[in-house]
């Protein structure tokens, strides 16, 4: 039984893991419940497989990698847009010297 309890853990925290990476944070309980149904584990399930979700937190919180990869995301959303520059209109040729039929 141990076993199946450490591998829903693990399942769990992959999938929180993606989630709080691509919101370059990990949420708060509040925030995670408005994800309604774009929850990657439900919040019924967080409460049986981690007894809380601030048990949840501080298990992932042990994990320094993800921590890591988490700040890093959040860095990466936090850096100003840089636009690519545009450009430069190809100037129209100049029509000194440009011959037309002569007469």
């Amino acid at each position: 039984m141990a076993s199946r309890k450490k591998k829903n853990k693990e399942l769990a925290t992959k999938a929180l893991g993606s989630l709080f990476i691509k919101k370059g944070k990990i949420l708060t309980s509040a925030e995670y419940t408005a994800l309604g149904d774009e929850q990657p584990v439900l919040g019924s399930s967080l409460s049986k497989i981690f007894g809380s979700y601030a048990k949840m937190v501080n298990y992932l919180g042990m994990d320094e990698s993800l921590l890591a990869l988490i700040k890093e995301s959040a860095a990466i959303q936090a850096a100003p847009k840089v636009k690519p520059k545009a450009k430069p209109k190809a100037k129209p040729a100049s029509k000194l010297g440009a011959s037309t039929t002569e007469k």
